[in-house]
């Protein structure tokens, strides 16, 4: 992964769960809408969320602006989720954006 050290909209959260202990093949639906509640409420609009099901605990945020990610990439930070110390890293936006393109 391309990470980026310039703070940008869009974070790459990790550890946010273990898909071995997972269950329901809707499971990433469920922690997508958690991290969205959650967020929001917290730190600003979310204009994209990705929880990458395969992977060890990969959540995609893209919010509404800088000031919202920032104040989210501090809190969550080293935070514990479900058993989990997560780790919350700025991604460059045109990275997040070719991996997410629409269209």
């Amino acid at each position: 992964f391309l990470m980026s050290f310039v703070v940008g909209s869009c974070l790459l959260l990790a550890n946010m769960f273990d898909p071995a202990q997972e269950e329901g093949p809707d499971f990433d639906k469920e922690i997508a809408e958690d991290v969205r509640e959650e967020c929001t409420t917290k730190y600003g609009r979310i204009e994209h969320i990705h929880v990458d099901k395969n992977s060890a605990g990969l959540v995609y945020l893209k919010f509404a602006n800088a000031q919202s990610s920032t104040t989210a990439q501090r809190s969550l930070s080293g935070r514990w989720f479900a058993g989990h110390r997560v780790t919350a890293e700025f991604i460059d936006s045109d990275v997040y954006s070719r991996r997410f393109s629409e269209g």
